[in-house]
């Protein structure tokens, strides 16, 4: 196996792993029959990049692409279908669902027949989907200004910001040795966000802010 091989399989092992994350959310959900305060975009919002990623990964073709998108976007299909089952507000995941489809099926008929040769085609859809990654990376940065706000991290989940880590070095890494800007741009921003987000841990563990040794601890 060489090297790219290893770094691809561990790219897609994290990658699926951040994935599942979403299994414990729904769990809940089914157990108290109710979506709480969980929110429906996150999961279409994840949809809708791992399907652009998808049909980059055909186009290209890059089956480490295809196969990691192909399996994040079953698990956030079947992960809409619990929301949906549970929530209140049926229409507006039916609503934000059905513009979320809209989007890759308009993407699907452009870059497939409209949009000239294939490498053309393949570079504005690798813009549109680093556009839809790094707003994705870049969602969670609300959550990190409560963080701060509270100097606490409870809100955090230290596992899954690690494997964010992780799974974009890994991408990052895998990237440059296949020689695609468009996946090393997003995830190298991904990198930067996430080890904002691990740092966090650090800076305010249990509760409390940290700082260096010859300042007090607030």
């Amino acid at each position: 196996m060489e090297t790219v091989d290893i770094v691809a399989l561990l790219a897609t092992v994290l990658t699926i792993g951040l994935f599942s994350s979403g299994i414990e959310t729904c769990r809940k959900i089914h157990v108290s029959k109710s979506v709480g305060s969980s929110p429906h975009l996150p999961f279409i919002a994840c949809s809708l990049n791992c399907a652009l990623w998808l049909l980059y990964g055909c186009l290209k073709p890059d089956t480490t692409v295809i196969l990691v998108n192909a399996v994040g976007l079953i698990l956030q299909l079947v992960y809409i279908i619990v929301y949906h089952t549970y929530t209140d507000n049926k229409f507006a995941v039916k609503r934000d669902t059905a513009i979320a489809s809209a989007v890759v099926f308009t993407s699907l008929l452009y870059f497939t027949k409209l949009a000239g040769d294939s490498d053309t085609s393949l570079f504005y859809l690798g813009l549109l989907c680093n556009v839809f990654t790094i707003l994705f990376f870049a969602s969670p940065l609300s959550t990190l200004a409560e963080v701060i706000r509270k100097q606490s991290t409870e809100s955090l989940s230290f596992l899954m910001s690690l494997m964010s880590v992780l799974s974009c070095v890994t991408w990052t890494v895998y990237g440059f040795m296949v020689g695609d800007n468009f996946i090393v741009v997003p995830n190298a921003i991904g990198l930067l966000l996430s080890l904002t987000q691990l740092s966090l841990f650090v800076i305010y563990k249990n509760g409390k802010k940290i700082v260096s040794l010859n300042n007090s601890v607030i």
